[in-house]
C-alpha cells in the first residue's frame, strides 16, 4: 500500500478518546477492556504531533475531547528527602513519579498532573478520590498538602 493511501486511512480511523479516557469508534464505545489496553498502551504523538495508537506496526490518528493520557491511581510517596513526591499508574500501566507543585485544575474540579515527558494526564475519579485527603478548598482556592507543605493547584 503506498503511503497516501496509508496516511488516508490513518486520518479516517474514525478512533477517539472522551474526557474520561473512554475509546470510541466511529461513535461507538469500546467495550472490551483488552481493547481499550492496547488502544491505551498504544498512544503516542505522531510525527506531526497530534494524537495516534500503535497496534504492532499500523497506526491512526484520535481525536482526543480533553488529553490522551489518565491516572488510575495515585499514591503520595511520604519522602522526606523529595516532599510532594506521589507515584502514579496510567492507564497504560507504566508507573511514574509526579509532583505535587504539577497539579492543576479543570473543568468540573477535575485534577490534571504534569508528565516527567512534558505531557499532561488527568486522575480518574478514584484517583482524585484517594488523595481527598490532602485536598482541600478555600477561599483563595484549592490547595494540596503533603509532607507538612500546602501548595496551590492552579487552574488550568
Amino acid at each position: 500500500m503506498d503511503e497516501a493511501t496509508l496516511q488516508q486511512l490513518r486520518e479516517s480511523s474514525g478512533l477517539s478518546i472522551d474526557g474520561e479516557g473512554q475509546f470510541f469508534v466511529h461513535g461507538e464505545r469500546v467495550e472490551h477492556a483488552r481493547s481499550q489496553l492496547v488502544l491505551t498502551k498504544g498512544m503516542h504523538r505522531a510525527p506531526d504531533g497530534r494524537w495516534a495508537t500503535r497496534i504492532g506496526r499500523e497506526w491512526a490518528y484520535v481525536q482526543v475531547a480533553d488529553v490522551a493520557r489518565f491516572i488510575r491511581c495515585i499514591e503520595p510517596m511520604h519522602d522526606a528527602a523529595a516532599p510532594g513526591l506521589l507515584r502514579a499508574t496510567l492507564t497504560s500501566g507504566e508507573e511514574q513519579m509526579v509532583e505535587a507543585r504539577n497539579f492543576s485544575t479543570g473543568h468540573n474540579d477535575a485534577l490534571y498532573v504534569s508528565l516527567a515527558d512534558g505531557e499532561t494526564a488527568r486522575l480518574s475519579r478514584a484517583a482524585q478520590l484517594s488523595l481527598s485527603l490532602h485536598l482541600a478548598i478555600d477561599e483563595a482556592g484549592a490547595w494540596i498538602e503533603l509532607d507538612g507543605e500546602r501548595r496551590p493547584i492552579p487552574s488550568r
